[in-house]
Parts: structure tokens; sequence; C-alpha cells
């Protein structure tokens, strides 16, 4: 299995116990039909060499946390504090944060968390 793949569902199995229970985790960057519940997408955008760490590779994901609210002012207040106390959760973890900067998707409001994990294959 590629790295990337494994170190995906590794993330998303580790946000799950961080996310509020009614949100709804897509492993995978995909177009979505609807969005009903608050929505965690995950998008792998780089893999590279562990400048760290000899043998491991660093992955970069976008943790996507999109609203399902159309109004604005009602999404950014139903994001911020989740939102805020994710980083920290992650933070927490070990995860190397980026960045955190709202933006849109699909029309809804949306904060996406740049993270990099550091993966080895497993012996």
């Amino acid at each position: 299995m590629p790295v990337d793949q494994s170190t995906r569902q590794k993330l998303a199995n580790a946000l799950k116990p961080l996310l509020p229970k009614a949100w709804k985790i897509v492993p995978y960057s995909r177009n979505l039909d609807t969005i009903e519940l608050t929505t965690v997408m995950l998008h792998a955008t780089e893999i590279r060499p562990a400048t760290s760490a000899v043998g491991a590779l660093e992955t970069d994901f976008v943790i996507s946390v999109i609203s399902p609210k159309a109004d604005p002012t009602s999404a950014q207040q139903d994001l911020d504090d989740d939102v805020l106390a994710l980083v920290l959760d992650l933070y927490g973890m070990g995860v190397i944060i980026r960045q955190a900067t709202p933006t849109v998707v699909q029309d809804n409001l949306s904060w996406d968390i740049t993270i990099t994990v550091i993966a080895r294959k497993d012996a």
C-alpha cells in the first residue's frame, strides 16, 4: 500500500475522536453532492523525504472543515471555536501545524488546516 494511503487512514482515524460527533469525515478530496453536516475532508498535497528523520517521509495534508450553513456569519460562528480546538488538539498530538486559513468550498465557508505528518514504513 502506498505510504500516503496508510498515512491518510491513520490521520482520519486520529481525527475522529477529536471532532464533534455530528461531524462527518471524508478521507479523500471530492465534490460533495450536498453539505448537510459539518464535513472534514482530507487532501494530501505533497510527499517528500523527511529532513528530520532518515528513512521517513513527510506528507502534507490540508484538512478542510466545511460548514453546512449558507450564511457566512452563522458559518463563522459555527466553525471558529471548534476549528481552534481542533488545531490545538492536533498540536498537542505532535502534528506539525503549518497554518489555518478561512476559505470557501463549494460555496460554503470552510477552514483549511495545513499540517505535516511524518511517516515511516512499518517494519
